[in-house]
């Protein structure tokens, strides 16, 4: 019984887990980008309106003139222990780049959602947006 608890023990310790502390302190190129022909404070609006549009909680939103961010978690579901996430709206007058960098919660955790399927999914959103205008 000892032995399992400490193999028990022994694995989380290796495991470790992601916060949204870790993709905060990604560097802006990290992640999945994509370039629109469209305005900062446009884009930025639609970036918000994807990720709300999402299966995830939209922890905190900041915006420091020329970068705009959104922080998001998704909670523990089925076999997955959840993901944290930051989206990056910045300006490139007259144009903006969205960034997505996300991670599981769990190191090796094998269900949930990886970063390509995230960015994908804002992506999209704001895709769908600017193409019904």
């Amino acid at each position: 019984m000892l032995k399992m608890i400490m193999a028990g023990m022994a694995l989380a310790a290796l495991t470790g887990c992601a916060t949204s502390s870790d993709v905060m302190q990604a560097p802006l190129t990290a992640g999945v980008s994509k370039d629109y022909h469209a305005p900062y404070e446009q884009t930025k609006r639609l970036a918000l309106e994807s990720v709300q549009g999402l299966n995830v909680d939209v922890t905190s939103t900041q915006d420091s003139g020329d970068v705009y961010t959104i922080l998001f978690s998704k909670p523990i579901a089925g076999f997955s222990w959840g993901e944290v996430g930051r989206v990056n709206v910045m300006d490139l007058d007259p144009n903006s780049r969205v960034s997505v960098i996300s991670e599981k919660r769990a190191k090796y955790q094998l269900g949930g959602t990886d970063e390509d399927e995230f960015a994908q999914a804002v992506f999209d959103g704001i895709d769908h947006a600017l193409d019904a205008r």
